[in-house]
């Protein structure tokens, strides 16, 4: 018999775990009461519709993930940045299989929107972290920089080819690397 949970964040654990087993779209207001052995009621006295839930569960889930990421953009460079940022969030991937590519069809139209703003909020903080470890990287020649490809800007480059190798589940980055390498590096 499953054990009873009463609190947000004991709710928040078990629909984590249910994500990590069955995918997000294992989420809904009945199969949670049941795995927290509390009454439907009770789920909805802390998430008052299924797509409150959803998107407190991926907020939880990308607050799980951030902190590997802030960690990999403390690198001595933007190179090695980028190699931990995509292996924190690839094995982050592996306990939330398909967390990337799915997470916003769950939420119904009506919720989107937040749902939405809750991802753009994360990808913004690590595209910040990313240009800080860009700009702090001696090795990185100034001069590819202009004003038709600002720093800003191969920052959105680089950050939209790493989340495409992460959602169609690239076991590496290298040919990424390696553009950047031959771009960017002295």
């Amino acid at each position: 018999m499953n054990k009873v949970v009463t609190s947000k964040e004991d709710i928040l654990a078990v629909s984590k775990e249910m994500v990590a087993e069955n995918g997000i779209q294992a989420i809904n207001m009945r199969n949670v009461a049941k795995q927290c052995g509390v009454a439907v009621g009770s789920v909805y006295n802390y998430f008052p519709a299924k797509n409150d839930l959803i998107i407190a569960v991926i907020d939880a889930i990308w607050k799980e993930i951030i902190p590997g990421i802030s960690d990999a953009t403390l690198s001595p460079g933007f190179l090695e940045s980028i190699e931990k940022l995509f292996y924190s969030v690839k094995n982050s991937g592996e306990k939330y299989p398909f967390f990337f590519s799915i997470h916003s069809m769950s939420i119904a139209k009506s919720g989107k929107d937040k749902g939405r703003e809750t991802m753009n909020q994360y990808f913004e903080s690590v595209k910040s972290d990313l240009l800080h470890s860009l700009q702090k990287d001696q090795r990185v020649k100034q001069e590819f920089f202009s004003e038709k490809c600002t720093q800003t800007d191969f920052i959105e480059f680089v950050f939209a080819n790493l989340i495409s190798l992460l959602i169609r589940k690239k076991d590496s980055c290298d040919v990424l690397l390696e553009i950047i390498k031959g771009a960017i590096y002295k």
